[in-house]
C-alpha cells in the first residue's frame, strides 16, 4: 500500500502538496503540533489503526509518518 499518497491526500486539506518531499519538515509545511495531531487522527480513522502521543511528537517529516504507519501495519 503506498502510504504517501494516503498522508499526501489527507495533508492536501490544510497545506499545498504539489510540491512535497518525504523529507520535508512538517513544520516546514506549516504544520503546528495542533495540526498535526489533527493530521494523524484523520490517518488512524482512513487506516483503522492507533498512534500514541509519544509517537506522534517524535515525527518530523513525511518519511517519518509514512515509517511508522508502515510499523504500524507490519
Amino acid at each position: 500500500m503506498d502510504y504517501v499518497s494516503t498522508i499526501k491526500s489527507i495533508l492536501s486539506k490544510r497545506v499545498n502538496v504539489s510540491s512535497l518531499k518525504e523529507t520535508d519538515s512538517l513544520t516546514s509545511l506549516g504544520l503546528d503540533s495542533l495540526d498535526l495531531v489533527e493530521v494523524m487522527l484523520e490517518i488512524e480513522e482512513a487506516l483503522h489503526i492507533e498512534f500514541s502521543s509519544d509517537e506522534i511528537s517524535d515525527l518530523k517529516t513525511l518519511q517519518d509518518v509514512a515509517n511508522l504507519i508502515e510499523k504500524k501495519i507490519k
